[in-house]
C-alpha cells in the first residue's frame, strides 16, 4: 500500500509544506487523489478501486502529479498540519475486514498531535481528522 513512504518520511523528520486535492464536487472530505508535499519531496495518493486500496507513490516529477489537483491549505484539516512534521504513521483496516487505509500523525505526542486518515471508498479517498491515540 506504500506505508513505507510515511515511515520514511516520519524518520526523515519530514514537515508538510503543502497539501492538494483533486475533489469530487464540493465535498473536500472524499476525494479522487492527494498530493503531499513535504520538505523531503512529493508523495501522491490515489485509490485502487479493485483492491479497495490505496496507492502511495513518490513523485519525482510535477509532471507525473494526478490531475485537477486544488490547494487545500484552508480546507479540513490541512490547514491544521501545514508546517507540522509527520510524526508516526500506521496502516489501519476496519473491524469487518473492510478497506484498508492509513494514519498519518503530525507533531508529535507532547505538541497537540493532529492525525489525519485516508481510507479508500468507492475508488476515491475519505479523509478525516482523527483523534490522537492514547
Amino acid at each position: 500500500m506504500g506505508i513505507e513512504l510515511f515511515e520514511r518520511a516520519v524518520s526523515g523528520g519530514g514537515q508538510l509544506l503543502r497539501a492538494e486535492i483533486a475533489p469530487l464536487g464540493s465535498n473536500t472530505d472524499v476525494v479522487a487523489a492527494l498530493l503531499l508535499t513535504l520538505d523531503l519531496g512529493r508523495i501522491a495518493v490515489t485509490a485502487e478501486p479493485a483492491e479497495q486500496a490505496l496507492k502511495v507513490e513518490y513523485l519525482e516529477t510535477a509532471d507525473a502529479a494526478p490531475g485537477g489537483l486544488q490547494d487545500a491549505s484552508e480546507e479540513e484539516p490541512w490547514w491544521r498540519v501545514l508546517g507540522s512534521p509527520i510524526a508516526r504513521a500506521w496502516s489501519t483496516a476496519s473491524e469487518r475486514g473492510g478497506p484498508s487505509g492509513v494514519c498519518v500523525q503530525f507533531r508529535g505526542d507532547d505538541q497537540n498531535p493532529r492525525v489525519v486518515s485516508l481510507v479508500p471508498r468507492a475508488g476515491a479517498i475519505a479523509i478525516r481528522l482523527e483523534t490522537p491515540p492514547a
